[in-house]
């Protein structure tokens, strides 16, 4: 869930109806929505991606309605992006904003796309749910600047109209194949030692690498990433999803069971030569790890332009 305090800027929350997720009111305790009104910063709106990427939770139906009840008491927007509703490989329950009562309809507003839930990355053709007037004629004045394209409508329109297809065979047989590429990634990644955190839906998991670091830092965390680029590992850091802790990765999974083998095969041998590097701990009781230089054809390389390199990944990892 993001809350938005200024233009640009959003704060992630944590949701989910797991054992170690929190309570709405423990969560809006993150931040006093007070204390931003008394500071001058108007906050608009909620955004909440559900299911979350990239973690990977299920906001349940209590947590979606605590939500909207806030949002309701605090006259603010609800922006609800469902890209990856579809796409629940598990047994847990999930809600969709559009099957509740809210108290403030208008400002509630629904997205989904195609790209993912229909295996169709870079298929940037989606879908906009509002009953706010407003909110309605401004986007039809966009929309002239990022219309659909004729012929990509006609056969999108063609691939839905086909629903016993989609229910009976399709959706199916693809949460089969993301459960079972599932259990192929975690196996792998467990395997070598590396937490990962349970995920319900998406095509990712959120893996815990903080003990590979050097030090608990955001550029130690780009110094891994780059480790794994070296060697042709793309998995996407943390710092790309505006994670306050470094060390987090998103490994995407939906990809042949033959490749998510050779992923885990590359990174146990990134792993590996990255800790075989470490030195005796220093006076200080830290590690130190002695690093080679990732090969380039620039000074690219360095810590500043690696760290500035986290905007080019967060557009990827969307």
């Amino acid at each position: 869930m993001f809350m938005v305090e200024f233009d640009g800027d959003c704060l992630l929350i944590r949701g989910g109806d797991k054992e170690d997720s929190l309570p709405l009111s423990h969560i809006l305790g993150v931040f006093d929505y007070q204390f931003f009104f008394f500071q001058g910063i108007r906050v608009r709106a909620l955004i909440l991606i559900n299911p979350h990427n990239p973690l990977g939770d299920i906001y349940p139906a209590h947590l979606l309605k605590e939500c909207l009840d806030f949002a309701h008491r605090h006259k603010l927007h609800v922006i609800v992006d469902e890209i990856y509703m579809l796409s629940v490989y598990d047994d847990s329950t999930f809600t969709s904003v559009l099957s509740l009562n809210p108290p403030d309809p208008e400002k509630i507003h629904f997205m989904w796309g195609f790209s993912k839930d229909f295996v169709m990355c870079g298929m940037r053709v989606a879908a906009l749910h509002t009953r706010n007037e407003e909110v309605r004629l401004a986007l039809n004045q966009l929309a002239s600047f990022h219309s659909c394209p004729g012929p990509v409508q006609y056969i999108l329109s063609q691939l839905i109209a086909d629903r016993e297809w989609i229910n009976k065979t399709f959706l199916p047989t693809n949460r089969r194949r993301l459960r079972e590429a599932c259990h192929i990634l975690v196996d792998g990644l467990t395997s070598l030692g590396i937490p990962v955190l349970r995920s319900s839906a998406g095509l990712f998991v959120w893996a815990d690498f903080r003990k590979f670091l050097v030090t608990q830092t955001f550029e130690a965390e780009m110094e891994l990433w780059w480790k794994f680029i070296a060697e042709k590992l793309y998995i996407s850091p943390g710092g790309a999803f505006y994670c306050c802790e470094p060390g987090w990765f998103r490994l995407v999974f939906s990809d042949s069971a033959d490749k998510i083998h050779l992923g885990i095969q590359r990174l146990a041998m990134i792993l590996q030569a990255y800790v075989s590097e470490a030195t005796p701990l220093d006076d200080q009781g830290k590690v130190t790890l002695a690093l080679d230089s990732v090969s380039t054809d620039s000074d690219s390389d360095s810590s500043d332009e690696r760290t500035n390199s986290l905007e080019e990944i967060s557009e990827e990892s969307q």
